[in-house]
């Protein structure tokens, strides 16, 4: 039925029966095989057809208009595994060792535990150094003995000749020989420190980011290598003595071993080549000890001791650094904080190295080296420091910014030369003076065992450093170790009082001179406070509405630190407070982030008025004996000058003018010289008199 010219056949078993083409498709061939295709339709003419034992490869050919297109081929796909053969673990363990990012002992761990590790981070590189680079050298001071009487004076007549350099080394004169009590049986055998071990051993997984990416886009390695970390761990317990031996047989070990002579120990020059090697060369690995920031309230100063028994020059002299920090005219003596007025002991071994580092808030540092082997120095000036910065210090963000890292990059002086940025060396010997300038970077190699000492001490023109360090820490909220305010204000307290008796008697003393020269219209420390004055104005004006104002405690921070506990800014000055919280503070900036209470059950503390700033700044400013007269009636921790000082704690506040007069009279033979004063004084004082008892007390508000 419709099925016509049915042809069959049979062959071994085989049915090849076939049933004939429809009308239009005659012409089919048959075979025996299943290989027979249907003849195309009209239109799909043309198509090449084949027989392969068992294959189907018949195609239609490409329909009109796409003859231009490659024809594809079906073929059976053969189920086919790719199984791990015994030659591939070895062709890929020398695939990853052709890979220099790659920690060997990461890979290819000895046990059979595999060994889980952080994604490796690509080091900054660094040109290699050439031979011929020379380090400028620092200079080096040999003062007089009347010049080495006053420590902080002589120190400021050397900044500007050594700042831009950021080191410079002082050498005392021969009558300077302090005792050394790190020597004495007490210490150099009981007292007892805890040590580090220095690591040189590559790149570290755990490292932070490098702020600026390797800008090298050669592979070369003979231009270019990679910049080493030094890791750091906890090491054993030792005494000065037992130190001192094993630093000198390591050294014997290290230097002697192939030359075996007794007597050629190695020169400064020697030390160095070998720290250069083991910072350059990235297949060295070293490890060596080193005791750093000693407490010397613990363990013990290697100078004596204000307080002891013994009776010599050195126990008070400014270069006693158990005196440093709280010389007059160091500014650190309106702070407590024993982390930076304490001085700390640093003990050393043959190529253990102080890294890059700058001092914590940019201090002064004055080091001294007690005994031992020379120690080289190598600082690049705060001049130069966002650049160091901006290249090589590493940077971290959000909760790892508070984090502090083991691994500390070490690189060359001379790398950095070459980088384009001013290294210093200076070499410094037993009983010679290093002076580290605020902002600097430094970092020196011990030659052999040796014993420093550093204290830390700020004078005047360290104060626009640690307003931008104050303000850096703030932007990053970090804690300050001390407070910008409290070391401003108790400055200006003492600049106040000195420029009283300076107007009063005209005594130039030391403190009286200082402030004099450090204040009026043109004065460096009067504008900083101005500065400052207008700031905390700004700030009050615009952020202190709708909260309650109220006066602080002067004991508000005198126990302890205050800090806004969003972005830890010092609150010596200001501070919000809420009732919710007795001790949670914030500053003004950070008010909303306090609590989530009403602004009406907050309160904004002041330590003082704007209108009071004001005097105190026009006081400095202008000199007006009546602005330092108001300013010691405002400020109940202001001291009177020794001309008209009162046996009361109050200071001049409820003196009446015989008295003012009874003072002059009786201040000695330089006070008599005041006589000439007291007619303005006493008038100064009646028209203050009677502006107190026309304005009354003084209220607050207003003046917000």
């Amino acid at each position: 039925m419709g099925i016509e010219g049915g042809n069959t056949s049979s062959k071994s078993g085989n049915v090849d029966k076939f049933l004939s083409p429809p009308p239009g498709f005659e012409g089919c061939s048959k075979s025996v095989n299943v290989d027979k295709l249907l003849s195309p339709p009209p239109g799909f003419e043309g198509v090449n057809r084949s027989s392969k034992s068992g294959n189907v490869d018949k195609l239609l050919s490409p329909p009109p208009g796409f003859e231009s297109q490659a024809r594809f081929v079906l073929r059976k796909v053969q189920e086919k595994t790719n199984g791990f053969r015994p030659g591939d673990a070895d062709s890929f363990q020398k695939l990853l060792n052709r890979r220099p990012w790659i920690v060997q002992e990461h890979t290819t761990p000895s046990s059979g535990v595999l060994k889980t590790t952080k994604p490796e981070v690509q080091p900054r590189r660094l040109r290699r150094v050439s031979k011929k680079i020379v380090l400028e050298e620092a200079s080096v001071f040999n003062p007089t003995e009347k010049e080495f009487n006053d420590t902080l004076s002589y120190i400021a007549s050397l900044r500007d000749i050594s700042e831009p350099h950021g080191i410079c080394c002082v050498v005392p004169p021969p009558s300077w020989d302090p005792p050394c009590l790190l020597g004495e049986r007490q210490i150099w055998e009981g007292s007892r420190f805890f040590t580090q071990v220095q690591i040189f051993d590559g790149v570290h997984t755990d490292d932070p980011k490098i702020k600026k990416e390797t800008d090298a886009d050669s592979d070369d390695d003979d231009t270019f290598h990679k910049v080493k970390f030094c890791r750091t761990e906890l090491g054993n317990e030792y005494t000065l003595e037992i130190f001192k031996n094993f630093a000198d047989s390591y050294l014997e070990s290290h230097f002697r071993l192939k030359e075996k002579v007794k007597d050629a120990w190695p020169t400064v020059a020697d030390v160095e080549k070998e720290f250069t090697k083991l910072l350059e060369n990235p297949f060295v690995e070293l490890g060596v000890l080193y005791g750093d920031s000693i407490d010397t309230k613990t363990f013990g100063s290697g100078f004596p001791l204000s307080g002891s028994s013994e009776s010599c020059k050195y126990k008070t002299s400014g270069w006693n650094l158990n005196n440093t920090a709280k010389l007059p005219g160091s500014l650190l003596t309106f702070d407590d904080c024993e982390s930076v007025c304490v001085p700390r002991l640093s003990v050393g071994m043959c190529l253990s190295s102080q890294l890059w580092k700058s001092e914590k808030e940019r201090l002064y540092s004055l080091c001294y080296l007690h005994t031992g082997a020379p120690r080289v120095w190598y600082s690049v000036a705060g001049c130069h420091r966002y650049k160091f910065m901006e290249s090589f210090v590493p940077k971290v963000s959000g909760e790892e910014s508070k984090k502090s890292y083991d691994s500390v990059m070490a690189m060359s002086p001379y790398a950095l030369h070459m980088e384009g940025i001013p290294v210093t060396r200076c070499v410094q010997n037993r009983g010679q003076y290093v002076i580290l300038f605020p902002g600097t970077y430094y970092s020196a190699v011990d030659c052999g065992f040796n014993c420093l000492e550093i204290a830390n001490f700020a004078t005047l023109d360290w104060l626009p450093h640690k307003e931008v360090d104050a303000l850096q820490n703030q932007e990053k909220k970090r804690k300050s170790l001390l407070s910008y305010d409290k070391l401003l204000f108790g400055a200006a307290n003492e600049a106040v009082k000195c420029l009283k008796e300076y107007s009063l008697t005209k005594k130039e003393t030391a403190d009286n001179m200082r402030w004099f020269n450090a204040c009026g219209k043109e004065g460096m420390f009067s504008n900083t406070v101005k500065s400052r004055v207008k700031k905390e104005k700004s700030r009050v004006q615009y952020l202190s509405g709708p909260l309650k104002p109220q006066r602080m405690k002067e004991s508000f921070d005198d126990v302890s630190k205050r800090a806004c506990c969003v972005c830890f800014v010092d609150l010596h000055l200001s501070a919000v407070q809420c009732s919710c919280s007795a001790d949670r503070y914030s500053c003004l900036s950070h008010m909303r982030n306090l609590c989530a209470c009403p602004y009406d059950k907050k309160s904004f503390l002041y330590r003082y008025t704007i209108d009071e700033l004001n005097i105190l700044a026009e006081a400095l400013e202008q000199r007006k004996l009546s602005c330092m007269f108001k300013w010691g009636n405002i400020d109940g921790n202001y001291c009177a000058s020794p001309a008209i000082r009162s046996s009361q704690p109050g200071g001049d506040k409820g003196k009446t003018t015989d008295e003012v007069m009874q003072d002059v009279e009786t201040g000695g033979k330089e006070q008599m010289k005041a006589r000439g004063k007291v007619r303005s004084i006493i008038e100064i004082m009646n028209v203050k008199e009677e502006n107190d008892n026309e304005s009354g007390p003084v209220d607050p508000k207003p003046l917000f």
